[in-house]
């Protein structure tokens, strides 16, 4: 790096503490890289977090059970793609805590097929409490989805995504305050000590970034184009932002390549 880091602006690696080690140590040797942990990494080990909630668990363990059920034997196999039009429900993995939610979203959008098959009560009684634990983690599921997508860099989309998903678990709860409270809290832990970092920063709405069409196409254009139409005001800082918002900030499309 010492012939060229000018132009490396950001660096994403694993959340291994030799990782987090070595890009720190990069951050101090050099002033003009970035460095941050996988988006992707951090936001699973929300869902790790989540995960441990005794009602979380509990759930999780029974949905583990009927799907185990389901797969290992022929018969209840057949009839569930019989009742479902072949739908697939996903099966949960230990060791892949943002695919258990994902797990229980497939479970729950089955409900009806899965009682019809002679689970009855018992799913009745589990979706009911799935219901619960979905509306819960959605939305971070939908951030997931986002800072692992191949699609668009995410760096500008993972602040807002992040405050839009805890609004919305605030918006879903907001008579049940003390419900939330445990999954809010997980959340803002794994933020402030991993994700939290000045690329995330939002941008502010002085002297010509106030101008009304600036302000509305925040929301309709993608952040570092955004900066190349309203930027000229702040050239360096123009440079600057295109440069760093065109990242991404996960690591996996790089270990998927």
């Amino acid at each position: 790096m010492a012939d060229g880091s000018e132009y490396v602006v950001h660096m994403v690696t694993d959340n291994a503490a030799n990782y987090v080690a070595a890009g720190r140590l990069l951050e101090r040797e050099f002033q003009t890289l970035f460095w941050s942990p996988c988006a992707a990494h951090c936001i699973n080990l929300m869902f790790h977090d989540i995960g441990k909630l005794d009602e979380v668990s509990n759930v999780v363990s029974q949905a583990s059970k009927i799907t185990k059920y389901i797969y290992n034997h022929c018969y209840p196999l057949h009839l569930m793609r019989k009742f479902t039009g072949r739908r697939e429900i996903h099966r949960l993995a230990p060791t892949r805590f943002a695919t258990n939610f994902i797990a229980l979203q497939s479970i729950l959008a089955q409900k009806d097929p899965l009682r019809a098959m002679c689970f009855g009560k018992s799913v009745l009684l589990l979706c009911n409490l799935l219901s619960t634990i979905v509306q819960l983690t959605e939305p971070l599921v939908r951030v997931l989805r986002i800072v692992d997508s191949d699609e668009k860099p995410s760096m500008g989309y993972l602040y807002e995504a992040i405050h839009v998903a805890k609004s919305e678990m605030e918006r879903r709860f907001q008579r049940m305050k003390n419900r939330v409270a445990p999954y809010l809290q997980i959340i803002q832990n794994r933020w402030d000590s991993q994700l939290r970092k000045n690329l995330h920063a939002t941008r502010q709405a002085h002297g010509d970034f106030g101008r009304l069409s600036a302000v509305a196409d925040r929301h309709r254009m993608a952040p570092d184009e955004w900066w190349t139409c309203y930027g000229c005001s702040a050239p360096n800082v123009q440079t600057l932002a295109i440069r760093v918002l065109s990242q991404t900030c996960s690591s996996s499309s790089c270990k998927r390549n």
